[in-house]
């Protein structure tokens, strides 16, 4: 057979090898500031051009033969250089036959079908194997024509492959591994060169562990294990015993350099069952009651707020003492997570949670937060035992479905610190809530209309612009008021407490419409006079509607009852009791932001205490 080289300009010289080939009949190489591989079928129809633009071919082989594939061109490619990350960056052109009828292959995966026109592309290739049938699959690739009589079809197939060096690759066995605490590991540092491996000697290696994290964010500085080094006195090199739970990195380092790593997971054991009583009986012991007991037994606490739920009154008083602010909803909360966590991520207790799984959630329309533990792989809103504390500032539990009479609707916890860490959170949108905003942000800096309802009522909310925000039926609420907030808990009387702010900005229509028979009572705190307009206690039956009409320019707007009557209601400045002990609240003094709508709750809670 005849060989035809070309010589363009800038060319390099290049040596050309005489070899007989089955498909390919002639090569020709070309190279400027690249390096073209030109190949022609036995009969000359299609010249296949293979363009190296960065020069990363260095050798090639006409003929290499793959078990199972078949015959290849074995292309040698330098991998000093980006190529080892990003492969080789590859132009393929076929003459004597149009663009659209050949396509290029990667196995069996098409990179380029037929219709499309492309033409350069980026080539994985096989790196540290000489037996392409197991480790080069994935870089055999063939250039098929399909074109019509008379010329007929044709196909080259080639493979990259690394050239050989003379630098030895290190890696660890196993590099991964999980195991259950107190298991050990036997670890060893291998070395491979161009496709032949070997041990490493264990005097040579020494062994380190790092990166040690806890299963628990609440567990700092924990060792998660410890390995062996070779000397004298130590003959089982690359030994990790696991201490902890948790995640840690095994590092092999020679001469003072890293050679290699490995990531271990350390496991709770498996041999004991889960104690979901046991898990509560420690919950009662470590989590501790809130203030609120110890000053009530001492006289310390208010007359006023005898009588109200202690978590009620742990929220107010929290505002003027920062001893009350770690015992609220959300600070219980924390609380509680803190001991599941840790005890899910201690290797001693650990088991007691197996087959269980918990995560933080919210109700009342995210106003308040709780808990919960469930069984794994079921729906923890029909499962789940709610660890809740606030209520009554102690320790207890209750069925997940008891806690949704109180705090009707319930969903995941969707405050950000939450989100994507529990099973819990992982659908933030799972139901249509209000996103709770401290009070304190929505009238620290703007006036507000802040209101309170309570009993068999709900509230519907319309603005000047027609925007809506309270309940459109009983299992739905819309909050499409900008700058507004509403939220309720049931009172365990069958009926409703409700809270809400408005910004001063609008003025707006409030319809309280009763979903059975019982009285309702009505107040709003207008910030831009500092006085609370009480619209006192009436009867309504299920069905009926009472309307009122809120401006912040005039708090003296009355509300009509079903039977058509008005209300004007009474104007009230909120006085704010002296607590005893460390306190800086200031009496008979209309107070800003936070502590003016708390001022209006307080007197709110004390009407109801009055009623009872």
């Amino acid at each position: 057979m005849d060989l035809k080289y070309t010589n363009l300009k800038k060319c390099r010289a290049f040596i050309i090898l005489i070899l007989s080939i089955t498909l390919f009949t002639s090569m020709i190489f070309v190279a400027s500031a690249a390096t073209t591989y030109e190949f022609q079928d036995p009969e000359g129809k299609y010249t296949f051009k293979l363009t190296f633009p960065d020069e990363d071919i260095v050798g090639f082989d006409p003929v290499c033969h793959v078990e199972r594939w078949g015959d290849y061109i074995k292309l040698s490619v330098d991998q000093t250089g980006e190529n080892q990350q990003i492969g080789v960056d590859t132009k393929i052109e076929v003459e004597g036959v149009d663009v659209k009828e050949w396509e290029l292959i990667k196995r069996s995966y098409p990179i380029k079908r037929y219709y499309n026109s492309s033409d350069e592309f980026v080539l994985s290739y096989s790196s540290g194997c000489d037996q392409l049938q197991y480790c080069g699959v994935h870089a055999l690739y063939a250039v098929k024509v399909s074109s019509k009589a008379p010329k007929g079809s044709a196909i080259l197939r080639f493979t990259l492959v690394a050239s050989e060096d003379e630098t030895d690759d290190f890696f660890i066995v196993p590099a991964y591994e999980e195991i259950e605490c107190g298991e050990t590991i036997d670890f060893t540092l291998k070395k491979e060169r161009n496709g032949i491996y070997s041990d490493v000697d264990d005097n040579e290696v020494k062994w380190i562990v790092g990166q040690s994290r806890s299963l628990s964010d609440f567990r700092m500085n924990v060792i998660i294990g410890t390995i062996d080094n070779a000397g004298i006195l130590k003959s089982n090199a690359g030994v990790f015993t696991s201490k902890e739970i948790g995640t840690c990195t095994v590092f092999a380092r020679m001469d003072g350099e890293i050679k290699a790593e490995a990531e271990v997971v350390v496991k709770c054991p498996c041999d004991k069952e889960g104690d979901l009583e046991e898990v509560i009986r420690l919950y009662q012991l470590r989590i501790p009651e809130g203030p609120y007991h110890r000053d009530l037994k001492a006289g310390k606490v208010w007359s006023s707020f005898i009588g109200i739920k202690p978590g009620t009154a742990t929220n107010l008083y929290s505002n003027f003492n920062d001893e009350y602010g770690e015992f609220t909803c959300g600070a219980y909360q924390h609380k509680v997570l803190v001991f599941l966590s840790k005890m899910q991520s201690n290797p001693g207790e650990c088991h007691l949670l197996s087959g269980y799984d918990f995560g933080p959630i919210e109700g009342s329309y995210s106003a308040h937060h709780a808990t919960v533990v469930y069984p794994k792989g079921t729906d923890w809103k029909k499962t789940g035992m709610v660890f809740d504390p606030w209520p009554q500032q102690k320790p207890e539990v209750m069925p997940i479905g008891d806690w949704e009479k109180i705090f009707s609707p319930i969903a995941g916890d969707t405050s950000p610190g939450s989100r994507h860490k529990y099973n819990t959170t992982k659908d933030p949108n799972d139901y249509q809530y209000a996103a709770w905003t401290v009070a304190s942000d929505m009238v620290q800096d703007t006036a507000s209309l802040v209101g309170f309802g309570q009993c068999p009522v709900n509230i519907m909310i319309t603005d000047s612009s027609r925007r809506q925000m309270g309940v459109v039926d009983d299992d739905e609420m819309v909050f499409d008021i900008p700058g507004a907030f509403i939220t309720r808990m049931a009172d365990e009387e069958g009926g409703y407490l409700w809270y809400f702010t408005l910004p001063t900005t609008n003025e707006y229509d409030v319809d309280i419409t009763a979903f059975d028979d019982g009285d309702f009572e009505f107040f709003v705190m207008n910030t831009n006079t500092e006085q609370l307009q009480h619209y006192g206690e009436h009867p309504i039956k299920k069905g009926e509607i009472a309307e009122v009409e809120l401006s912040s320019e005039d708090p003296t707007t009355s509300m009509t009852l079903p039977d058509s009557s008005e209300v004007i209601p009474i104007l009230e400045k909120p006085v704010i009791p002296e607590i005893s002990g460390n306190s800086s609240v200031v009496k008979d003094k209309g107070l800003p932001g936070f502590e003016l709508w708390m001022a209006a709750f307080v007197i709110f809670l004390i009407t109801l205490v009055r009623r009872s």
